[in-house]
């Protein structure tokens, strides 16, 4: 991978989607991931460019240099993380999740238990909870009970879920 310019992340360059004109902190955001069909990386929006997000365990083992803007490296890997949006979204379109006027009962009829959708807090009380975390922890990563989702959610309404995780479990 050749030297990046200050202003581009890392992993992957300016991005252009229509959707960074409408990012507010405290937005609960995703990107689809490189080489997964179905699968997407999850953060926290937090304003001036940056992103709170849990990172699976690395398996990268060559060195990158360090993102200019916010000192990211694809090595970094197990943990809650604040990056530029750039190096967040890898290249990839931005999304942001809705919660308001989202029914997760039309694809989520598999857990009668579970009565989503949860409220979202308001921005500032997700932003906050996005910091916190990163200062005191999430836990350790583990795909099907506490991935990047569960981490966004859990800011976002105070619940844990990933809706990911809960579909690929209804496939089987």
């Amino acid at each position: 991978m050749g030297q990046k310019s200050s202003s581009a992340g890392v992993t992957g360059g300016k991005s252009s989607s229509p959707e960074i004109s409408k990012l507010e902190p405290g937005d609960h955001i995703y990107r689809s991931m490189k080489g997964f069909a179905l699968a997407f990386h999850h953060g926290i929006y937090v304003g001036d460019d940056r992103v709170i997000h849990l990172l699976a365990p690395s398996k990268i083992t060559t060195s990158y240099p360090k993102c200019d803007t916010c000192g990211y490296t694809p090595d970094m890997g197990g943990c809650l993380v604040q990056t530029c949006l750039d190096c967040f979204l890898a290249g990839e379109n931005l999304e942001i999740m809705k919660y308001e006027g989202f029914n997760f009962n039309l694809i989520l009829p598999i857990i009668p238990s579970l009565k989503p959708p949860y409220p979202a807090k308001p921005a500032q009380e997700v932003v906050d909870t996005a910091f916190t975390l990163l200062k005191e922890g999430f836990g350790i990563y583990i795909i099907l009970t506490n991935n990047c989702e569960h981490f966004a959610t859990y800011c976002k309404t105070g619940h844990a879920i990933s809706m990911q995780v809960l579909l690929f479990m209804r496939m089987l």
